[in-house]
């Protein structure tokens, strides 16, 4: 069985019927090999289901969390990814929480109060802090 990596392109197919011999040919390879889903065309999907699909958080979800369950699917870090979708179902931005979790053990700064405030509040274990605070850290070492 061949294995791909696939575009964007090819999962919003198999998700949304827009053009039927792309969608066929999706399909089909669906059906005859294996296909790798890395973060990055989840991320595009994820714009694209809400921006030009119009698709709400609780439908994005349940695709995706379809998608986990697809034995010729494979997504990149597959339980780091439920927590995405458990994070953007409790009401994160999904690039946010895709960025927090795949910071894993090291702390992800930013700028942005709301997603520190969002993040700690969904996952309190989730290493996040405001960059100002982390400058502190860093003058006294």
């Amino acid at each position: 069985m061949k294995i791909y990596a696939i575009d964007t392109n090819i999962l919003v197919r198999l998700l949304v019927l827009v053009d039927e011999e792309q969608t066929r040919i999706a399909e089909d390879l669906l059906l005859h090999s294996r296909l790798v889903i890395m973060w990055s065309v989840l991320l595009e999907t994820e714009w694209i289901l809400r921006s030009v699909v119009k698709a709400d958080r609780k439908t994005v979800n349940e695709k995706f969390r379809f998608l986990l369950t697809m034995p010729s699917l494979e997504v990149e870090q597959p339980e780091e990814m439920a927590r995405v979708l458990d994070l953007h179902e409790a009401g994160m931005d999904f690039a946010d929480a895709m960025h927090v979790v795949l910071a894993g053990t090291r702390t992800f700064i930013t700028f942005d109060r709301a997603l520190v405030r969002r993040a700690k509040r969904k996952w309190p274990e989730a290493r996040v802090k405001l960059a100002q605070d982390a400058g502190e850290d860093s003058q006294g070492s």
